[in-house]
């Protein structure tokens, strides 16, 4: 409606001004009701192009609404006809064809699957997942299931958050889940320690021996032990990780294992000679510096720490340690 009467006024507004200005009527006389009822007709034709627009910010839309009165104001009765011209062309002639790509495309799988996580999802993505519970149930199950799939102590957590959820089947498959994962470790601590009890060679005592040493330490890294059980499994893999090394005194792995046991118990003297044996033995410098670098910062040795980093520019692209390396490094 307003932009009905908007257009009536300046039309006839302007059909004013022009009699105005033929009228017989004194010089000055028609130079004001020119004037005015071409200003009048001016701002009409400019508020009522301005609405026919699609709203833009406050700002453009003054600057838009003073362009358009400058033009209909400055070129008189010319600028008010090519506004109105301009209007009509586009209100009645003027057709935006749909262009047919935009809705004929399909959608990729990983829309059509509405953002359900892939097996190799990340962490932050299942925890986000599993966090929401207005997400649809299939959704968050297969968030569990991609974490289900991993290991280590922050799946484990996740795991443990999603055994308290409100959802009977997230929590039901969350305990399924880490049971069936301590069953794996348990199975394979118990053949070896049969296995180990069969062995007579003294050679044939360390695969069982080094198996059970990483089986135990298994169970601490995944965090499936709690605070009594896991003083219990640190020693069971320190024992068994000793007797192997005894029999076979230079596996990297296994020095590796070593000095993550000493470092998990507190004694950074034994992990540190540990750590540098197993670089001595071969041990990729990648594998060992993150542990070298948390023995540094456990001394409150920044700048040997800050010294491991620089000397290995890569380890800021590597997962877990990557984080770390670009805090200290800055």
């Amino acid at each position: 409606m307003i932009r009905i009467i908007l257009l009536l006024l300046g039309v006839l507004c302007e059909n004013a001004a022009l009699q105005a200005l033929f009228s017989q009527q004194p010089v000055w006389t028609r130079l004001f009701l020119f004037l005015a009822s071409h200003l009048i007709a001016a701002v009409s034709l400019a508020f009522l192009l301005r609405l026919s627009l699609p709203r833009q910010g406050d700002t453009q839309k003054w600057d838009t609404l003073a362009l358009f009165f400058s033009f209909a104001f400055f070129i008189p009765v010319f600028g008010c006809i090519g506004m109105l011209c301009t209007l009509i062309y586009f209100r009645f002639f003027l057709r935006f064809d749909t262009r047919p790509e935009f809705f004929s495309v399909p959608m990729t799988p990983f829309m059509q699957e509405s953002g359900g996580p892939s097996p190799g999802m990340g962490e932050g993505g299942a925890w986000s997942r599993l966090r929401t519970e207005s997400l649809p149930r299939p959704m968050r199950l297969k968030a569990l299931l991609a974490v289900g799939s991993g290991s280590g102590r922050n799946v484990s957590r996740l795991l443990h958050f999603a055994t308290s959820d409100n959802d009977d089947e997230i929590r039901l498959l969350a305990f399924n889940i880490t049971d069936q994962h301590e069953k794996v470790i348990n199975k394979a601590i118990s053949e070896s320690l049969a296995k180990l009890k069969k062995a007579e060679i003294r050679d044939e005592r360390f695969p069982h021996c080094r198996k059970l040493a990483f089986s135990y330490w298994e169970l601490i890294f995944n965090d499936l032990a709690q605070q009594d059980l896991a003083e219990f499994y640190i020693s069971q893999s320190l024992s068994y990780a000793t007797q192997a090394l005894d029999i076979v005194a230079n596996d990297p792995n296994l020095l590796i294992l070593l000095g993550r046991l000493h470092l998990w118990r507190g004694n950074l003297e034994a992990a540190e000679k540990a750590i540098y044996a197993a670089m001595n033995n071969g041990a990729h410098r990648d594998r060992v510096v993150p542990y070298l670098a948390e023995l540094a910062f456990l001394r409150r040795d920044f700048v040997t720490m800050r010294n491991y980093f620089e000397l290995n520019p890569l380890l800021r692209h590597k997962p877990g340690i990557g984080p770390v390396v670009q805090f200290w490094m800055g």
